[in-house]
């Protein structure tokens, strides 16, 4: 057993690469082929280069990035489908993997058949899979289709097959391509069930695009982008970045380049110097949240041409109150101050989201109105905006729970991000303690009985 082994790791990277030579012509293919390495007829692309990462028994760890970043080439030298040109792999224990849909299926034989080419693939005997079948077919639910050559199956019936295949080869270790999306509601909970478990006990390698997914089942993320890893760690900070970088893509992100004395929170106390064309000074919200300035510009992304001076969230019952503690139920009002240091060309939306402590999207919400979609304001350089948000706090588990807030200018579908500040402030929930909560969210129910008769 080697010291790896006894620590637990199940799966160790070090430095992994995979270049692939790129040629323009088939020409030049037969030219490197003539001339060997005497001279060079291709370009080099890497797809992945110097990514190295251990996963422990127990952990899972979550894979995200944009298409073309490398993910499915790091899961294919994963599982031993393909040769680095670099660094290495090292897994401890059986590889189950679902990279694509009917992967290791012969579309000529029929479903039953498949399900003995595929278990041997993964390491089951042919006794073995005779006494897991019937469970693998339960699994699967195509009913006589079964029978049928996999030639004739939909996309969701072979992913069916294949899952269920392997959910029931007991692997060590467990690699879960997007594939699960094709899938219907009622299957894709099962899938989930099944993984739940898995992460238990197993390692699970989960790649996804949606990071919600990624937040609620992984330990760990990791993040790639253009081959390369951009990110490891924590969930939710891994997230942030990676929702950040989504939206620079997209606009330019240069809140750093706008001068430090403009940057500013707005407090009861003080008024800071107005930089603006407006004369209108800003309101005193209750309660102000005080945010400090170089934590402001770190978590902030947006093109600035509006930006967010002062937040506040209060009970309204007692608004004076600094609001730290949630039971559920409390009347809650959101107030966000903004100011306009650029024209746009777009309406204003203003919003919020609140997530639990692994980074998922517990609820939100925001100004704009679908049956409407041009009912914002416009503001101009100098004016001040307010938004305002009332709503009754709903029951969450007991916890740690963190606001988002954003100004963009644009619609919902398409809009550009003036001012997103990222984990504003910090709440906890003890509603759990008082009732139990069953999910994220709990029921706010009226009332309830049981009568006899």
């Amino acid at each position: 057993m080697t010291q790896h082994q006894k620590d637990g790791v199940v799966i160790q990277v070090e430095n992994l690469g995979k270049c692939y030579r790129i040629y323009d012509t088939p020409k030049d293919r037969l030219k490197q082929a003539l001339w060997r390495g005497n001279r060079r007829y291709y370009r080099e692309f890497w797809a992945l280069r110097d990514v190295s990462f251990e996963v422990r028994r127990g952990e899972t760890l979550g894979i995200i990035g944009r298409n073309g970043s490398g993910k499915s080439t790091l899961l294919q030298m994963i599982c031993g489908t393909l040769t680095p040109t670099e660094g290495s792999v090292q897994t401890h224990g059986r590889v189950a993997a679902l990279l694509e849909l009917g992967s290791g299926f012969n579309p000529e034989f029929t479903g039953v058949e498949n399900v003995f080419l595929n278990a041997s693939l993964l390491g089951l005997s042919e006794a073995q899979t005779n006494e897991r079948l019937d469970d693998i077919l339960a699994f699967a639910d195509i009913g006589e289709f079964v029978h049928q050559p996999v030639k004739t199956y939909s996309s969701g019936m072979a992913l069916r097959l294949a899952f269920a295949v392997l959910a029931h080869s007991n692997p060590e270790i467990l690699v879960v391509d997007e594939a699960l999306s094709v899938g219907d509601a009622a299957f894709n909970q099962k899938c989930m069930r099944f993984i739940q478990e898995v992460k238990e006990n197993q390692v699970l390698l989960y790649v996804s695009h949606d990071p919600g997914s990624i937040a609620s089942l992984c330990d760990r993320a990791l993040w790639l982008h253009k081959g390369k890893e951009k990110g490891r760690g924590d969930v939710r900070k891994v997230l942030d970045f990676y929702s950040k970088d989504c939206y620079g893509a997209n606009q330019e992100t240069n809140l750093r380049t706008t001068s430090q004395h403009t940057i500013q929170t707005y407090t009861n106390e003080t008024q800071p110097t107005r930089n603006s064309a407006s004369d209108i000074e800003p309101l005193k919200l209750p309660c102000n949240t005080t945010i400090n300035t170089n934590q402001f510009v770190q978590n902030t992304f947006g093109d600035g041409a509006i930006l967010i001076r002062q937040f506040a969230l209060f009970d309204t019952e007692s608004p004076e109150e600094k609001l730290k503690l949630l039971r559920g139920g409390e009347s809650l009002q959101m107030s966000i101050l903004a100011e306009c240091l650029i024209e746009p060309n777009a309406p204003s939306i203003c919003g919020f989201i609140v997530r639990n402590k692994l980074g998922l999207t517990v609820f939100g919400e925001n100004t704009f109105k679908p049956e409407q979609p041009g009912d914002g304001p416009i503001p101009k350089q100098g004016q001040w905006l307010l938004a305002q948000f009332k709503f009754t706090m709903p029951f969450l588990q007991s916890g740690t729970y963190i606001i988002s807030i954003s100004w963009a200018s644009g619609s919902q579908s398409s809009h550009i991000q003036n001012c997103y500040i990222n984990d504003l402030i910090e709440l906890q929930s003890n509603a759990s303690t008082f009732r139990p909560i069953h999910g994220i969210i709990g029921c706010p129910t009226q009332a309830f009985s049981i009568e006899t008769y």
